[in-house]
């Protein structure tokens, strides 16, 4: 072999070898690129994640798991003497009920456990008025569904009807 052929031998060589490594670089580009989305769509998908876990936390923080039934009713007996009312009797009902969220009812997903509650005391109406406001200011997720007062000799007989909300726990 010649000079003159080893020379073009080694210049097909270097000419194969760039075409090559051109076709691994253009490879790689689009594997890295490929990656790099993959990766965005990812983090995208972990931010999504952790935002819906801190909004169940913040709802769990909210509307509790338990719906610690004798605490609340602990409170009522506490608000009913500080608030002047006698013959305080508080009752609950057998049965938990499931509802939804949204007042229509359209909003299945989201479940929660209702524990009605009936309250019986008689009182001033000052007593009464005292009763419901700090009935009100209770952070425990309830709604009064039924208040009634009916005059009695002296002093007004009352029923409260509050219904004490949480979400199901999964066993």
């Amino acid at each position: 072999m010649t000079r003159k052929n080893k020379l073009i031998v080694l210049i097909t060589y270097l000419l194969i070898l760039t075409v090559i490594m051109l076709v691994y670089l253009s490879y790689r580009t689009v594997k890295t690129t490929r990656l790099r989305t993959e990766l965005a769509r990812m983090t995208a998908e972990l931010n999504k994640t952790r935002s819906a876990e801190t909004e169940v936390a913040r709802l769990t923080r909210l509307i509790p798991v338990e719906a610690n039934t004798p605490a609340f009713i602990e409170m009522l007996y506490r608000s009913a003497g500080e608030s002047g009312l006698k013959q305080h009797e508080v009752s609950t009902e057998a049965d938990k009920s499931t509802g939804t969220a949204r007042p229509g009812g359209a909003d299945t997903t989201t479940p929660f456990r209702k524990q009605r509650i009936k309250i019986s005391a008689s009182g001033s109406y000052r007593s009464f008025a005292e009763y419901i406001r700090r009935l009100q200011n209770v952070e425990q997720p309830h709604r009064i569904t039924d208040f009634k007062l009916t005059p009695d000799a002296d002093h007004l007989k009352g029923t409260v009807t509050v219904e004490l909300y949480s979400l199901p726990v999964k066993r």
